[in-house]
């Protein structure tokens, strides 16, 4: 009687080896947690509170410039140059300012809101919403092995596929409008223990719309002035464009 429990207790132990080690599997191979470690890992990414980077660009033939800043917490600045075509926009979390060329400063419209509430999180910036679920306003889900989507509050989708060699981001995709917008990830590079994309591709279909962006110069944690979410006037006073409540 004793040998038979001892067997029944044993039978019971090696089936439940498998679902142990499926469990540990699913674990290991949690595409989040595979992400995180392979940018630098989870803590150094939450010591960063902003960044700065600069890039050239290139779309439709033309070359230009790309300045901009964020903040963990989601708000932006982006100064744009192409040819004679300039544009400023600014994000403060909750409201947005655009400025094209000479034109004045306008708040942006709902539309583009939703778009900025999403880009604020673009590219790398991505993973101070994905990782983070204490910190983001929106929902995260786990398609596979190699695929993310996440849709910050008030904003659009994006799915995020992961290089299967490496678990950096390889794409990433959004639709603007009827377009779909596709960015792939040609190359990293290492700062301050941080992977930051160093070359990216953007497409939206059609060649002549398509464009070319290299990081030049990225700055972690450089300081920060509230003021740098306002647009000040082309014509040089202290006067500045707030958004609309």
């Amino acid at each position: 009687m004793a040998l038979s429990s001892a067997s029944e207790h044993m039978r019971k132990c090696l089936l439940m080896i498998p679902l142990f080690l499926g469990s540990a599997s699913l674990a290991i191979d949690d595409p989040i947690d595979r992400w995180a470690k392979a940018v630098g890992g989870r803590e150094k990414v939450a010591a960063i509170k902003s960044i700065y980077r600069e890039a050239t660009l290139e779309f439709g033939g033309f070359q230009g410039t790309i300045k901009v800043w964020h903040t963990t917490d989601g708000k932006y600045r982006k100064e744009e140059q192409i040819a004679t075509f300039s544009v400023i926009e600014v994000f403060d979390g909750v409201n947005g300012t655009v400025q094209r060329g000479a034109e004045p400063p306008r708040p942006m419209t709902e539309a583009e809101l939703a778009l900025t509430s999403s880009r604020r999180f673009a590219n790398s910036n991505a993973m101070f919403f994905v990782f983070f679920p204490e910190r983001r306003r929106g929902s995260v889900a786990v398609e596979s092995n190699d695929s993310i989507v996440f849709k910050p509050e008030g904003g659009i989708e994006w799915r995020v596929m992961l290089d299967p060699q490496t678990s950096l981001p390889k794409t990433m995709v959004h639709k603007e409008g009827d377009r779909t917008i596709t960015v792939t990830f040609n190359s990293y590079e290492t700062v301050d223990g941080i992977k930051f994309e160093n070359e990216i591709h953007r497409s939206a279909g059609d060649p002549s719309r398509s464009s070319i962006i290299r990081f030049t110069k990225t700055v972690i944690n450089p300081p920060i002035d509230a003021s740098l979410f306002l647009i000040r006037t082309q014509a040089g006073s202290d006067r500045t464009v707030k958004p609309i409540p």
